[in-house]
């Protein structure tokens, strides 16, 4: 009997079916994955892309843009209500972000996440990190927060907290490592991107005529903040610029083009073109969204937001001239604790201003027009600039495809992690 018992007990273990792991998720549970800014969203599309490639099981949910959404993210909270700039705008959303955070840190839990991924935006994502790291989380960050420029004791934090860096440039993972930090130099996606971004951009207006027009680049950031700063004295240097080429012996035209990545500044910034083209009608002025790559292409110099931008500038080997304004306060504490020289990336990354920062009161439309008209009439001074952005570009943008490194890096240390 007993013999027999044990025979019966065999089909009946084997009937009762065990859940099967999906072979295509290599993670083994949904991931978390958070941009709080317009230039994360654009690093975090990439990066979806190349991990749905390798990975089509895995459910990611967290906090993107309209890159990320397209690459099938679940986002839980827009990405405008997280995109702030400076001390004081971060103080006024205090409330909203400190209840965002409880409830993201409720759904990862609820979700029985294994891995998260947290890209840029360090302020918020820092903090994330080391409330995960409590319940025994993996944390993947993506894009070093700027230790080298300020805060730097923060290298302290992500040595407890984060379990794998992945940096942008070099010098960044040669500092991490120097210091016990798990990081790894994948290079900046932006050169494989600005080429796939090109295939699907707005074509330029057919008005444009390089052979005969300056053409100038007008590009007031991604930030809301930065945005509603910028834009009206962009439009101002334009006039000053525009007037100035106007009136020389041989008068030469000027063409202005404003790209625009922030579908929801559009409207904003379409008020303003048309508020300044109602007092200077023969202002040349286009607006044209999503095309920054075109625009940067064609420009023969750049007036910009400090940020990701710049970076842009440098690949397309781009005279630019730097602006940054923020509310006093802001700036205030941001000068007490900045630790470099300069602020805009590709200055940072020269180790000196190769292209001129016009920050704060310096942040004027006469003082932008004369730097512009400077490099447009100075041809030994535009070929100082772009030959010095061209060893920043070689040194720093040798790598062609980031994302796909950085996707592999993540796996490798995701099946690493299984296997032990």
């Amino acid at each position: 009997m007993e013999a027999k018992a044990k025979k019966r007990s065999l089909p009946i273990k084997k009937s009762i079916p065990k859940p099967k792991k999906d072979i295509r998720d290599v993670f083994g549970s949904p991931v978390f994955i958070l941009a709080g800014e317009h230039s994360g969203d654009l690093l975090g599309g990439d990066l979806l892309r190349e991990l749905k490639s390798k990975s089509p099981g895995t459910h990611f949910f967290g906090i993107g843009g309209e890159e990320m959404i397209e690459q099938g993210l679940e986002s839980l909270e827009s990405l405008e209500n997280l995109s702030v700039v400076g001390f004081a705008e971060i103080i006024k959303k205090y409330s909203f972000l400190k209840k965002l955070f409880d409830s993201l840190v409720a759904e990862i839990l609820s979700r029985e996440c294994q891995f998260v991924i947290l890209i840029d935006y360090p302020g918020f994502n820092l903090r994330l990190a080391k409330e995960l790291q409590k319940h025994d989380i993996q944390v993947l960050f993506y894009v070093s927060p700027q230790i080298w420029a300020w805060k730097f004791k923060r290298i302290f934090h992500i040595r407890e907290n984060i379990n794998l860096m992945l940096t942008l440039f070099q010098f960044e993972e040669d500092l991490y490592r120097e210091y016990g930090v798990n990081a790894y130099f994948v290079g900046h996606p932006l050169p494989h991107r600005i080429q796939e971004s090109l295939k699907n951009e707005s074509p330029l207006p057919k008005t444009i005529d390089k052979s005969n027009e300056i053409i100038i680049g007008l590009l007031p950031g991604s930030r809301k903040q930065e945005i509603h700063n910028l834009m009206q004295i962009l439009l101002d240097a334009a006039v000053i610029i525009d007037k100035h080429f106007a009136e020389k012996t041989k008068p030469q035209k000027v063409h202005f083009l404003i790209p625009n990545i922030n579908s929801h500044q559009e409207a904003f910034i379409k008020q303003k073109i048309e508020a300044i083209l109602k007092k200077h009608p023969n202002l040349s002025i286009d607006y044209i969204f999503q095309a920054s790559s075109q625009v940067m292409e064609i420009s023969d110099v750049l007036i910009l937001a400090s940020g990701t931008a710049t970076l842009e500038g440098v690949y397309w080997e781009k005279p630019m001239v730097v602006l940054y304004k923020v509310s006093l306060f802001t700036y205030f504490l941001g000068s007490l604790l900045l630790k470099t020289a300069n602020i805009g990336l590709v200055n940072i990354l020269a180790g000196k201003e190769i292209c001129r920062e016009l920050l704060q009161s310096e942040c004027k439309p006469k003082f932008v027009a004369a730097e512009a008209i400077s490099i447009v009439e100075n041809k030994k001074y535009r070929k100082k600039i772009t030959d010095e952005v061209l060893l920043v570009k070689e040194r720093e943008l040798s790598v062609l495809d980031g994302a796909k490194r950085a996707a592999n890096k993540i796996l490798e240390y995701v099946k690493l992690i299984h296997s032990n």
